[in-house]
């Protein structure tokens, strides 16, 4: 054989060996986010079991999982954000209002806020959020008018903080306020 030929296979083999590697780290990132994932929903639900609070809804963010819960006589609300790199949970609650169609939380985390909207008046009428602020104004479908199921609660994501004078707002299918409380802690 001619040393064309022998370089030719060493170079190829090489070549097909830093693919796998590769392909095989790639792989072992993924599964590792993965099991990120899962051991932090695990730890979310250690953290609503000890504490005795019922979810409401649990969602999957870029780098966390956020919990909407209650306790039992839903008396509360809070919101809980576990980091899947880190382990680090942050949870605030607050006490619901008997005599409010709906009760928020708010949950600041770096440059994010979450706030968790239980809707307790006619829920099935609101079909939007509207969370309006000093020059900003947004609508977040809730209720799908052409879906006959509707959800009481929701979670609003935003960067941009409640600070100031911001007032939430449900909407019906026309986008006619139907409540509007002011973003107060």
């Amino acid at each position: 054989m001619s040393k064309r030929i022998i370089l030719l296979t060493i170079v190829s083999g090489l070549i097909i060996v830093a693919i796998a590697v590769g392909v095989g780290l790639y792989t072992y990132t993924n599964i590792q986010a993965g099991d990120s994932y899962e051991n932090a929903e695990k730890e979310m639900n250690r953290y609503m079991t000890t504490n005795n609070w019922y979810t409401f809804e649990i969602h999957n963010m870029e780098q966390s999982v956020l919990s909407f819960y209650t306790n039992e006589d839903r008396s509360v609300i809070g919101l809980a954000e576990i980091d899947v790199e880190t382990g680090n949970l942050g949870s605030v609650t607050k006490q619901t209002e008997p005599n409010q169609p709906f009760d928020f939380v708010i949950l600041r985390v770096e440059d994010m806020e979450y706030i968790g909207v239980h809707l307790k008046e006619r829920p099935e009428d609101v079909v939007y959020l509207r969370l309006n602020g000093d020059d900003v104004s947004k609508d977040f479908l809730v209720n799908d008018p052409e879906i006959e199921s509707y959800t009481m609660t929701y979670v609003i994501e935003t960067t941009q903080p409640s600070d100031g004078s911001w007032s939430l707002e449900t909407l019906d299918a026309n986008k006619q306020v139907i409540h509007s409380s002011k973003l107060t802690e």
